[in-house]
């Protein structure tokens, strides 16, 4: 059985999704066999992150409900047959997921994966809790503004409650150019061409493994050190 990371924020618009499709990318070219399931129902994107948006044939909802056999549902990058993708259902709701169905799926992936990422909706309503309960470990994606910390709280109170395992936070300082160029792309962090992303994807990659990577230390623009200032030369 694999190692099951669920990829979660508790608000959108914070990199969640682009997270999960970039570790698995990593994990994937380590060698490792990957699935990413992409649990918000009715919202999906990681097929457009991963330009797989023309294969997908059956979704989770079709192998939830065993219209189709989850093989028939996966689908594989062509450059990286050992990374493949559970599309989520765009003509469904979380509440018409049922949770047993869905640990049924997941523990189905586990074993047939190295890493499972479980790309979870946004917030803290019946779309995560269908993924909670499953041995994942939590990982939580914020922004660092005030709002955005709060609702990671908020999440982080609900795991504790619920006894799943104590999460880890990721906080990512989003370069709006890089997000706007991906997405007319198809493209995710690894090709947005910013050395300094894809080394802090790694060291993320490698830390959720176990492994004592140093981040690379931040440092503000030449721009931002001069408004901290107030201006002063």
């Amino acid at each position: 059985m694999g190692r099951i990371f669920a990829i979660m924020s508790g608000k959108g618009g914070v990199g969640k999704s682009t997270l999960a499709a970039a570790l698995g990318e990593i994990y994937a070219r380590q060698g490792k066999q990957v699935a990413l399931l992409d649990g918000d129902a009715g919202l999906r994107c990681a097929d457009l992150m991963m330009n797989l948006q023309n294969q997908v044939v059956y979704d989770l909802g079709d192998a939830a409900e065993k219209n189709c056999a989850l093989e028939d549902a996966l689908v594989a990058r062509s450059d990286l047959p050992n990374y493949k993708l559970l599309a989520a259902p765009q003509m469904m709701s979380a509440s018409d997921l049922k949770r047993a169905r869905m640990g049924r799926i997941i523990t189905q992936l586990s074993e047939q994966t190295d890493i499972l990422l479980l790309d979870a909706p946004a917030g803290i309503g019946r779309g995560l809790k269908n993924l909670l309960g499953a041995a994942a470990e939590p990982v939580i994606v914020a922004t660092p503004d005030d709002v955005c910390v709060r609702d990671a709280e908020k999440l982080g109170s609900l795991l504790s409650q619920r006894e799943e395992p104590r999460p880890v936070i990721v906080f990512n300082r989003v370069k709006k150019n890089l997000v706007y160029r991906a997405l007319l792309r198809h493209e995710g962090a690894l090709q947005s061409g910013d050395p300094k992303v894809v080394r802090a994807m790694e060291v993320i990659a490698a830390r959720l493994l176990g492994a004592d990577a140093p981040m690379e230390r931040y440092e503000r623009s030449a721009v931002l050190r001069f408004f901290a200032r107030g201006g002063d030369a």
